[in-house]
């Protein structure tokens, strides 16, 4: 596994170098050396969701899906908090049936993720994938067991003072993890190569079958 970009929906150029997120699939036709994380963004759960998290259950089983999501809340967009909130338990589930880790999509809503995370005490980690958050926040989520990723868009005092073992930079589709790993390498006053290997194997720990 030779991970950079830990969330994006843009197949790589380098098969392999990125954890592409696909909803609740299909996979794509040229999957073959990727890899992908499936789940139901909170942006499209329904009131059919089960259904919705049936496809979801056949792509986990796929090994070239090593995580579930994004899946979480979103306060500004989608239905009820209560129907986001159902549907993320049950892909809380999942992921502790398939031993894989969570990638999340949250906006405002942190406490409900670190509810649950200690009423249900899952083994598998989750990693809130876009933070913007500052240190104090990311502190809250690390006392948690709650990883987080950082993209173009984010506060720098966090990503400056983000452990090097818990450094995880995305695109989001939206750059190149080029741009992402040379600006975290200009804040953290490190060099991109460090920055790189630092990332992948912070990865492949993540994603590694536990």
């Amino acid at each position: 596994m030779n991970i950079l970009d830990i969330h994006t929906h843009v197949l790589p150029q380098v098969p392999g170098t990125a954890l592409v997120c696909i909803g609740c699939g299909p996979l794509p036709e040229n999957e073959e050396g990727h890899w992908f994380s499936a789940g139901l963004h909170p942006w499209d759960v329904t009131e059919d969701f089960e259904n919705q998290l049936d496809a979801l259950e056949i792509l986990l089983a796929n090994p070239w899906v090593p995580a579930v999501g994004e899946c979480g809340f979103d306060t500004l967009k989608g239905p009820s908090h209560d129907l986001q909130e159902q549907a993320f338990i049950r892909q809380i589930e999942l992921s502790e049936r398939y031993a894989k880790p969570m990638i999340l999509h949250v906006v405002r809503d942190f406490d409900s993720v670190i509810r649950l995370r200690r009423t249900l005490k899952p083994e598998q980690p989750w990693l809130i994938h876009g933070f913007r958050g500052g240190p104090e926040q990311m502190s809250q989520l690390y006392a948690q067991g709650i990883l987080v990723s950082f993209g173009l868009k984010n506060n720098p005092e966090s990503l400056k003072s983000v452990p090097s073992d818990r450094l995880f930079l995305e695109t989001d589709g939206k750059t190149t993890i080029v741009q992402t790993i040379s600006l975290a390498s200009a804040l953290r006053e490190t060099p991109p190569q460090t920055i790189q290997n630092q990332i992948t194997k912070n990865a492949t720990n993540l994603l590694s079958p536990r």
